[in-house]
Formats: C-alpha cells, structure tokens, sequence
C-alpha cells in the first residue's frame, strides 16, 4: 500500500461504526487509531487535564477524579480541543500541540 493511504487498521476501526454512529461513538473509535495515539509526558498532564474541564465529551468516571494518563485519552482530549478551537483559546503548550 502507499503510505498516502489509510491502513488496514485504520479503516478497520472506521468500517465498524454503524451508519448513525454519533460524534462521541466516531471520537473513541478515532482514540482507537494507533498511528493517533501518543505517549502521555509528565510536562502535559497538567494543561491536558485543564483542557478536559473545557471539552464536550468527558472521559467516564467523577469529574473530580479523571486525569488524563493513558494515550487513548489524550487523543481524546485534544482531538476535541483543535475540532473546538474557535470556541476555546488555542494551546499554548509546544510540547502538547507538536506531534513528535
């Protein structure tokens, strides 16, 4: 395959979402995508759990007690933070909004 194009993988995920699938069913089956997800540093925890307080969808669990920790959940949370940005003040963070 050309590397111009979805991998298996990817569209995997994407084929198994049902037709009507809604936005938070096509956001977590996007934090699914591996070539989406990032290690989470010690640096970015903070401004990605500040960032949370400020998204549509919320991971589960007490709002007091979520951090972001995992990969999946930092795809998650800043997937809605560049979709959302006219509405919230862009990153400031470099070490957030570089994809290294």
């Amino acid at each position: 395959m050309s590397h111009n194009m979805v991998d298996y993988g990817t569209m995997h995920v994407l084929a198994q979402l049902p037709f009507d699938a809604s936005q938070v069913q096509v956001l977590k089956a996007m934090t699914e995508i591996e070539n989406l997800q990032r290690p989470v540093r010690r640096p970015e925890k903070s401004c990605l759990n500040e960032r949370h307080k400020d998204i549509k969808y919320k991971l589960e669990g007490p709002p007091s007690k979520v951090r972001v920790q995992q990969p999946w959940e930092k795809s998650f949370v800043l997937l809605q933070v560049s979709i959302g940005q006219n509405q919230m003040a862009p990153l400031e963070d470099y070490t957030v909004s570089s994809l290294q």
